[in-house]
């Protein structure tokens, strides 16, 4: 049954009883409402309880109710005794959640802008709820190649970011255009408006999300160390200014690469000149530190991106185009 103020029907039906008939007992109140005397004894516990009956001092083995306005009385002022503790609660469990979230329960440590996080799971952590709140931007340099399961995990995320309306751009080494999951991890967002572009090495790891925060690894030679979260505006600078050039001297992946409007990247650019001069493709991919199989396909797009059907063709397009 609903309770009241903590008052379920039947007690109450048995407190308006008492104030009228003063003289009922156990017996008599189960016989006038139909219900066992236990039942009674009961309400009468809980009336006892809420201090609106009282051992009659008269007949000590027997209840008499409370003056019902200073029984109603104590009744509010228990209410508002408990409605203040579950606020209490309440602000202590938001606090204890806030901090959580901030991380500042947990091994991180924060300083002028650097919040240091310690192994892969705690940056797996941070990076996803950094993607999750993520509103403009986010933006990428995949270093190293991903497994399955990473690249799964991050289509997920990037998934929902970019149906948000978050625009996501991420840079991957030459080295992924031969990698089939890679391949289909970048089709995926392409077909959403993701944008993936390759290039021959990247300095480092690097997310950067809405502008404000960015995540670099304690490390570069050992990612598994963990990362530093950096959102001092004279952190994110830089980086930001780095992943714009990187970006504008990239190699486009998927979706956004065909054509001729597109500039050439600082790399193909560098294959066509050593091509011109004579170079062979292997010879050329050692200059460029690249494999002959990278420098063979980057060929292959650039004739047809050209609309060349001979390396010689290509080469007099490039030069018209002042390509080279």
């Amino acid at each position: 049954m609903t309770a009241t103020l903590g008052l379920e029907a039947l007690d109450r039906t048995v407190y308006q009883k008492m104030l009228d008939r003063p003289a009922l007992g156990v017996a008599e109140l189960a016989a006038e409402l139909s219900v066992a005397p236990d039942a009674i004894r009961a309400c009468l516990d809980r009336l006892f309880a809420l201090q609106l009956v009282q051992m009659s001092c008269e007949a000590p083995s027997r209840f008499t109710v409370v003056d019902p306005v200073l029984g109603v009385k104590r009744l509010l002022d228990q209410q508002h005794d408990e409605l203040l503790r579950r606020q209490h609660q309440m602000a202590s469990s938001h606090q204890a959640l806030v901090r959580i979230l901030a991380g500042s329960s947990g091994p991180a440590q924060q300083a002028d802008g650097v919040e240091r996080l310690t192994g892969p799971d705690a940056v797996r952590r941070r990076l996803e709820r950094l993607t999750l709140e993520a509103r403009h931007e986010i933006l990428t340099f995949m270093a190293d190649a991903r497994t399955p399961a990473a690249l799964q995990a991050a289509r997920e995320s990037d998934t929902l970011a970019l149906q948000r309306g978050v625009a996501i751009r991420t840079v991957g080494p030459d080295a992924v255009r031969d990698d089939a999951a890679t391949l289909a991890h970048t089709r995926a967002l392409a077909a959403q408006g993701g944008e993936f572009r390759t290039v021959a090495a990247l300095p480092t790891s690097l997310v950067v999300v809405d502008r404000s925060h960015a995540l670099v690894p304690m490390d570069p030679a050992d990612n598994a160390k963990g990362a530093l979260l950096l959102s001092a505006p004279g952190m994110i600078a830089p980086l930001l200014a780095l992943f714009e050039r990187v970006w504008g001297g990239a190699a486009p992946l998927g979706g956004d690469a065909a054509g001729t409007g597109h500039l050439p990247s600082e790399q193909e650019r560098a294959l066509l000149t050593l091509l011109a001069q004579g170079h062979t493709d292997e010879s050329a991919a050692v200059q460029l530190h690249i494999s002959a199989r990278t420098a063979r396909r980057i060929m292959a797009s650039l004739n047809e991106r050209l609309g060349a059907r001979s390396r010689f063709e290509a080469g007099l397009r490039a030069a018209r185009l002042g390509w080279v």
